[in-house]
Parts: C-alpha cells; structure tokens; sequence
C-alpha cells in the first residue's frame, strides 16, 4: 500500500529537495565534545585494543541505529527530529538514512551515500535484498530498492501503524529492528507508549495490543505479534550463538532473557493484565548502580563494581573470533551514565539464564560521550555509535544535533573479510548470520538453496553449525514436520528446543490481555502428546521452558494436561521462569484450569490457581477441598484464596469449609482463622477480637488480626477501634477503620485527639483519614483557622485531596487558611526561573543536606524512594535525572506540565461518602487497587460509585511553598548529592 496523505503526516516537509538545516537546542550549553580523534584516545581499553574513527560529523550526525548488510556496508539511521522536553518533535526537520562503507578495510568508511533523507521520528533501520525497513513510529515503513541500487524505488509503504508515541515519555517509542534467527523481523517499544498495532486499516478489535516489550513481525505471512510484555524502555537486543534471544532495559532491571510469552516486570505497579499477578524478574544478578547508597558513584567514568547506572542502550552478544577469548558469547551493553560497556556472562540456570557481571570495559574519556548501539562489524571488530551530546539520557536540556561518531574498537589487526570472500561454510562460522539468511531467501529459489547447502551439513556434529543450517533453511521455507519431529529427540537440547519453536512458529502466541479470538488455533493431538512425554522425561530445563513458553500459542483445550506434566516437575518448584510462565498459559482458562492444581508440585503456581478461584464459588470449593485432602498444598492454596479476596469484606462461605476446618485449622490456624472471619464465622471473628486485645500478643500479630477485622467489617468495630487509637503501633490501623464510619463524632473526636499524638506516622494516618471526607475535611480546616493546629500538620498532598472533593466552600476555606492550590504555568514558569538564580553551585554547596534528608522524609517519601527508603506512589528518584537543577525544579514546582499516565491520578467517590485520590496500580473483576499517600488500598468495585481519571499528577504544584529559602536550599542540595547522607541525629 502507497502512503496517502491522510496517513503520512509529514508529506509538506517531505517535498522539499533541501535538506532542512541542522541546528542545536540545548539550553546554557557551554563548550564542544572532543574532536574525534582525540575523543577516540581517550577510551580506556584493555591492553592490546585501540580504538579508532570510521565516520564523524559532518559524514554523520545523531547516529540512533545501525544495521549490516551482505556487502559489509554500515546502514546509519539519523535522527534529527527528536527533541526536548515541550516541544517533543521539530516535525520542521527531517531523519535520514545513510551507508557508509569502507571499501579498502583499512577501518575507515570512505564512501558515504544518503538513502534516504525524506523521513521522520526514525529510530531504527534494517535491511533486506529488495528494500530497507525503517521505524518511524507510529508506523513501520518499508522502502522499496528492487534493483538494489541504493536508491528507493517510490514512496514507502506503511506496513504496521498503531505504534504510538505517547505525549509524556516520548523517548519509550518503537524502537530496534533486527532480524532473528527465526527468519522475523523483531522490534522493541516502551511502556510508557501503549499502541495497537495492525496493517492500515485494519480494524480495532483486530489489532495486537502493545504495552511495552519485544515484538515480531513476519514479512511473508504478514503476521505480527508481540512476545514479550513488560519492563521500562528496551532498547537493545541479541541473540546468542544457540539463538537464544536477550535485551536490555532501563531503571526496573537491566538483562532479560527474551522467553516468549514471558510477562516482565514493570516499573509503574502491575501489568495491564489483572491476571498477572507476579511478573517475572530480571535475569540479572546484579545492578548497574547502587539502590542503597551512592546511585552516582559509577557515573563520569568513575572505575567501581557496579557499572554505571540505569541507562542501558544498544546491544550485541560477541560471537566472532577476532577479539580475545574471554570476549567470546558476552553481552555487551552501552552504559550511558557511566560511558562505558557493561561486559555480562550468560550462565545457564535452572530452566534458563543468568547473567553476572564482568569488568567494565571502553570507558570513554569524552564526557560528550553518548553510546546508543552496538554491533560486531564484518571485520570481527566491534563498532559503536555515539549520539554525541551533554545532559540526561531524555534530551530535556536540547539536543546537539552538529555531532556524531561512530567508533571501531579492535584487537590488533581485524580481519580484511569481504562480502563472502570465503565462501558459504565459513560465513556460517561467523558471528550474527541474519543478515545473510535473509539474502540466502532471495536467491534463485529454495531447491536451488538448499541444493547449495554443503552436505557435511546434514551429518555435522558441531552444534552451532546444525543450528545455522536449521535457521537457513528455515528462512527460505518452512521446514518440513517429520524433519522437526525428528529433532525433539536429538542429543542437543538447543536443537529440542528449536524443534519446538518452529513446529508451533505460525500459531498465534496471546497478547498481553489474552488469547485473541480472531487468531484461535486449533488442536494438533500429535504435537500435544509428543509435548506432554517431553514435559515428564526431558532432562532439560531449558526445553521445559520452550514447553511452557508454547503454552501460550497452542489450543486452550490442549492446555491443561501439557500444563499438568510441567508442574508435577518437583526440581522446578523454585525455579525463577517456570512456574510463572505456566500460570501466564493458564490465567484465561475457565474452571478446568484448576485441575493443573491436582498435578501441581510448585507451591507458587497453586498459590495462583487458588488466587483465581476468588469469587468464583464453584471454585473456591475445589480449592478447599483440595487443601483440606492434600497437605502439602494447603499453606500454599490458603495463601492464594487470602489473596484473591483481598479488599472483599464479605464472602460466601463455602459449603465443606466448617468440616474442612477441622483440618485446615490445625495444619495452617491462622490462614484458616482470617479466611473464616471472611467467611463470616462468628467463632472465627471473636477469636481474632481476642488476639487483637491480647497484649502479650505481638504488635505485628495484633495489627493483621485488626486489618481482618476491619475488612470484615464486623460488630463493634467502631468501639474496638477507638479504644485501641491509643495504642502504640496500633493507632494507624485503628484509624483506618474509623474511616469507614461517616458520622461526624468520629471526624471530630480525630480532630480533637490530632494534637496529642506524638509519632509523626500516626499524626499522618489522622490527617490522611480527615481529607476523605468533605465535612471532616471541614473540621480540620477550621481548627487550622483558629491557630489550634499548626498549618504544618497539612501537606500540599492533602491540600490536593480537598481540591478534587469540588467543595466551592472548602475551596475558599482552603484558600484562606492554605493559600492557591492551583497556580498558572506563567507563575510556575517564573517560580522555577527564581528559584534557579537563587540554587546556584555556592550556594548549594552551603547546603545542610542531613536537614535535607529530614525534610525529603516529611515532603516526599510518602510518594517516592530514595536509596530503598519511601513509598512507591510516583517514581523511584535513585536513577533519575535529579543531578541537573532544572530537571528537578521543573518536576517539583510544575509537575502537572507533564505527567506520564501510569502516574495520573483518579478521584474514586465511594458508596459510604469517602473521596480517595490516588493512583489505579491495577482493577480486576472484583477489585480495583489504589495507591494512595495512606497505603495501598484494595476497594471492592460494588461500593465504588464513580471512579474519575484526572491528568494531574499526585503531586501539587506548591510543595516548595511552606519552606524557607535555608530549607529550599537543603532539600535541593540532598537531592543533588549523589549519595546517601547521615541523618542528624546519626551524625552525633
């Protein structure tokens, strides 16, 4: 399809034959990057390596990816449209495409030739005989050279769109096309720019949901899906020599394995999907900086163990022989904070892989430094690209689009290989052949392909080679079934493994929300039996999780009794993938999933199982008497039923649970106690009643007991409650409960009782109860107005929660004892332009940043964390921008300018009078979770009466306000300060 004007949203810009001139944007910027030469130098590089330039500005400028051909010619995407903070794009710009080439291998590229220079918001390319793909998102573009003369035939075509570019982290956009082994096209995307994708037009039910993860497209089936759900901003992507697929990732986790189907965490609370309840780790052991301490410790190129921050960009896995031995099947990494490579280890490990950290390497002595790709080259030389510019790795301070480079680091003398100089048999040899497979497609025909396949193939004991030749032939047709049935019963697991992707490899894997109906796949007897005699006897861990991976893509129907051999598995009880992988094939079944539990030896999948039986009492009676026959898996059954019914004040009590309990209570008494006072056990309820009145009894005892009070909301709580406000470790729980009561004697008597409290956590627990209701929310008001109460006892947090109750006289009683709430962005504008005349660098340094830490604990670790300490309401601040002064100001006085929506806030209006703020974590069928300054709060839906999603961050505009210009300056210099301070009182 040719692109209509209706679809390309840039055609003005892209009729000018000119190309539009480059310019800088970053604000107060003083000095240039090194020259490249002598930023080259600069590298510190191992002994025996050097580095040196094959292409700088002005022959490249904002290099964001590369790509290899088959004749050893560099495909260079430019992006000059990406921009700061505000203003997003300069769509008034345009991207480019560019090859370069180094014709006499003397590691200098001396022809460069402009593909194409008529495109926009580009951040990838990669190439195939008969035209160049190119992410621009919100669409996927191909552009058609059938003569192969470096010259578009036409207009591009719009393969996918629905990639979108979301308005707050644009920088999380589409991202990173790279062939697979597997004969796709693959593509990476953040989760902050949630698409669905589909070929234009097609329609919305349709169209493949992407929250963020790694995607695939298929150019010949025309197929696209998406593999991989989860973690920040991917941005870089390999695989290794038995096509095992990894990535990288920024803030949440740096190094996943790429398993299809997987659900990775994320960094903004659950998964869209309700039913993931856990998400699988990263498979990493380390981090790239410290969360408790120092988070800038490793940054300007400092040497240290950890790495050098959050930022990961671009991605290879070194499988060539030119550099030493110890380089060989590593992962590689840009480090962008710490200008370095973080050099990985990938070990086996139970049913998968860990990675463990190396030495840093390549730490750049120009602190211009940027790294955003990474590739092994032809030569077997490594080749970076560096963007080239100052400031965080969002652009926020502008952009320096003059610069540009792209350097080779080499081991001696590289080899001088050209385009298949020797042959077919040592190409295969060779590292990432992907490229070439997709050349080998086009060539003559697949008899004629495979008529040109050494024989030695077919008999070859080398590993690596059976599985090149297995790729090979499988990107020039399918390969034949009988071939791949063969395979499940090879000696070499990588080869089982494979066998079982590419027998499953046109079915439909589910999308994020679950299988799509349009995609349904129907039964294959044999496949499922030969799967279920492979999940019971195959010693490997690694073909368990192919297994479980391909849950996902074959027929519901088939997917318990595969699911069943998996977890009667005991040696896989622990393992860190498996048991959440088979609960992701399971999760959408209806009540037959629950006979997977009967097989079950993995006490995290049956707590799962049990936690979907929820609300479902046909269910829940299988759950306990399965817990009552069985019990090895009771604790584990009972935990999941708590789970499920956590936020439910009231549900039906199961027909067989007071038999059962006779049981259940003496093997697990207290999950059986809770789950009967739920049930509404008057036996069960007086007990916890005592245990909440023992004073022998454990505060952290006394305190569960009183939660399942209050979510039971029995008789007598209100009294109960009120005598135990004043007992120490108790009061915040206690005043929980007496939020649910709207009588006005209670918002008076906690009104009353405020001031003589004397922990500042149960002073907070008042407060935060006294804003959910407008009246009560009155009381407090007044009290400040009469100078009873010090204004301090109110945060700009609470002033926000009155300000969404709509009350037009609280408003102006708010205004009157508060000051504005709300404040116009030309006043913010000038507050932050104040504020940073005022914080210059000697004034900061004069700062108390102990008093800093203090007043972070009061203002904002009820929302954020830092160093492991506070609440994870908004973002965690130990990786963030926060060491440049107008990144931070902006985000403290004008938070609302731009809020990402996993950070919005709703106002959720309640059946009993209450107004809770906070923000949606996750909602399920029974439930909706908010994450509020009080806590997380789980809500039963029946006693929501309207839920109302505002664009408004939870943090108001004003925070700053109540402190002097000392306590301004101590808060911005603790915040600043790249590592942990004494508090105080520590200090003595």
């Amino acid at each position: 399809m040719k692109i209509p004007s209706a679809l390309f949203f840039v055609i003005p810009a892209l009729c000018a034959d000119e190309f539009p001139k480059v310019y800088n944007s970053e604000k107060n910027q003083t000095g240039e990057p090194m020259s490249p030469g002598a930023a080259a130098e600069a590298f510190q590089v191992p002994e025996g390596f050097e580095v040196t330039v094959f292409a700088a500005e002005p022959q490249v400028r904002n290099p964001i990816a590369m790509a290899w051909d088959v004749k050893a010619r560099m495909w260079v995407a430019e992006n000059y449209t990406y921009a700061e903070k505000g203003k997003r794009f300069d769509l008034n710009l345009r991207d480019r495409i560019v090859i370069f080439e180094d014709e006499d291998r003397d590691g200098k590229a001396e022809k460069r030739k402009v593909f194409s220079d008529k495109l926009q918001m580009l951040t990838s390319v990669e190439v195939q005989p008969g035209g160049v793909w190119a992410m621009c998102p919100p669409q996927l573009l191909f552009i058609p050279d059938k003569d192969g003369d470096d010259i578009p035939d036409g207009e591009p075509e719009v393969v996918l769109d629905g990639f979108t570019v979301a308005q707050s982290n644009y920088h999380n956009f589409a991202n990173g096309l790279r062939w697979g082994p597997d004969g796709w096209l693959y593509g990476r995307c953040g989760g902050s720019c949630p698409g669905m994708v589909g070929a234009p037009g097609t329609p919305e039910g349709e169209r493949v949901p992407l929250r963020g993860g790694i995607w695939r497209y298929h150019p010949k089936r025309k197929f696209f899906e998406v593999i991989v759900h989860g973690t920040t901003n991917p941005w870089g992507h390999d695989w290794d020599q038995h096509g095992e697929g990894f990535f990288i990732n920024t803030v949440n986790g740096h190094l996943w394995h790429m398993i299809p189907g997987g659900h990775f965490d994320r960094p903004f609370g659950r998964s869209v999907n309700p039913r993931v309840y856990e998400a699988i780790q990263m498979h990493a052991d380390h981090w790239h900086f410290d969360k408790t301490g120092s988070w800038t410790k490793s940054r300007n190129g400092a040497a240290n163990e950890f790495g050098g921050g959050h930022a990961h960009i671009g991605m290879c896995i070194y499988q060539g022989d030119h550099l030493p031995k110890e380089w060989q099947g590593k992962l590689l990494t840009w480090n962008q904070h710490g200008r370095r490579i973080n050099r990985e280890r990938l070990e086996r490990h139970g049913s998968g892989y860990v990675a463990r950290h190396e030495p840093d390497q390549f730490i750049a002595g120009d602190e211009w430094f940027r790294g955003l790709d990474i590739r092994e080259g032809p030569d077997g030389a490594l080749y970076g690209l560096d963007w080239s510019d100052t400031g965080e790795c969002h652009d926020h301070t502008g952009v320096h689009r003059t610069s540009g480079r792209i350097y080779r680091f080499l081991h001696g003398e590289a080899d001088k290989y050209g385009p298949h100089s020797k042959g077919t048999v040592d190409f295969m040899f060779r590292a990432n052949p992907w490229e070439y497979f997709q050349w080998r497609k086009s060539c003559s025909g697949p008899k004629v392909q495979r008529e040109k396949i050494p024989l030695q193939f077919s008999s070859n004991k080398n590993l690596r080679l059976r599985l090149r030749e297995l790729w090979l032939m499988n990107s020039m047709e399918a390969v034949d079934r009988n071939e791949l049935l063969k395979l499940l019963d090879d000696g070499e697991e990588h080869l089982r493994v494979w066998a079982i992707r590419l027998l499953t490899d046109e079915w439909a894997i589910d999308s994020v929300y679950g299988p799509m109906a349009h995609r349904k796949v129907a039964s294959d007897l044999q496949l499922r039996d030969l799967f279920v005699k492979m999940a019971k006897e195959d010693q490997s861990g690694l073909v368990r999780l192919a297994l479980a991976s391909t849950l996902q893509r074959i027929a519901i129907e088939d997917r318990v009794v595969l699911a069943s051999a998996l977890a009667g598995r005991t040696e896989d009880a622990g393992d860190h993938n498996l048991p959440k992988l088979v609960w992701f094939g399971l999760m959408h079944l209806g009540a037959e999933r629950l006979e997977v539990a009967k097989a079950s030896e993995w006490p995290e999948l049956l707590r799962y199982l049990a936690r979907s039986a929820a609300g479902e009492p046909a269910m829940v009676e299988s759950v306990v008497a399965l817990a009552a026959a069985n019990g090895k898996k009771s604790e584990a059954l009972l935990k999941g039923l708590m789970e499920g019914f956590k936020g439910v004040r009231n549900a039906p009590m199961p027909r067989s649970w007071e038999e059962s309990t006779l049981v259940l209570a003496k093997r697990n008494p207290k999950l059986t106690r809770e789950l009967s006072a739920l049930f509404g056990d008057g036996r069960a309820m007086e007990s916890l009643k005592a245990t909440v009145l023992d004073e022998k009894e454990t505060v952290a005892v006394r305190k569960r007991a009183l939660e399942a009070l209050i979510d039971g909301k029995v008789d007598g709580l209100r009294p109960l409650c009120e005598k135990l406000f004043w007992t120490k470790g108790l009061c915040e729980t206690a005043v929980k409960g007496l939020a649910q009561f709207g009588d006005d004697e209670v918002g008076k008597n906690l009104v009353k009782n405020l001031s003589k409290l004397r922990r500042p956590e149960d002073k907070a627990a008042v407060v935060d109860a006294l804003v959910t209701r407008p009246k009560w929310a009155g009381f407090l008001l007044k009290q400040l107005e009469s100078g009873k109460l010090a204004r301090s006892v109110m945060t700009p947090f609470h002033a926000r929660q009155i300000l969404a109750m709509k009350d037009e006289a609280l408003l102006e009683l708010l205004r009157d004892v508060w000051g504005e709430v709300r404040r116009s962005d030309e006043a913010l504008k000038k507050k932050i332009a104040a504020l940073e005349k005022v914080l210059i660098p000697e004034v900061r340094a004069q700062g108390d940043k102990a008093q800093g830490r203090v007043l972070f604990q009061t203002l904002c670790a009820s929302c954020h964390q830092l160093y492991g300490e506070g609440a994870k309401l908004g973002p965690d601040l130990t990786g963030s921008g926060r060491a440049d002064l107008g990144y931070l100001l902006e985000n403290i006085v004008a938070p609302n300018s731009v809020v990402p929506v996993e950070y919005q806030m709703s106002i959720v209006t309640l059946n009993d009078q209450r107004i809770l703020s906070g923000v949606v974590s996750s909602s399920d069928a029974k439930t909706t979770t908010l994450r509020t300054l009080a806590g997380e709060v789980t809500i039963e839906k029946s006693s929501i009466v309207k839920v109302t999603r505002v664009a408004d961050s939870m943090m108001p505009p004003g925070l700053l306000d109540p402190l002097s210009e000392e306590q301004i300056r101590d808060l911005i210099s603790y915040l600043m300060h790249p590592q942990q301070v004494a508090l105080p009182d520590e200090k003595k």
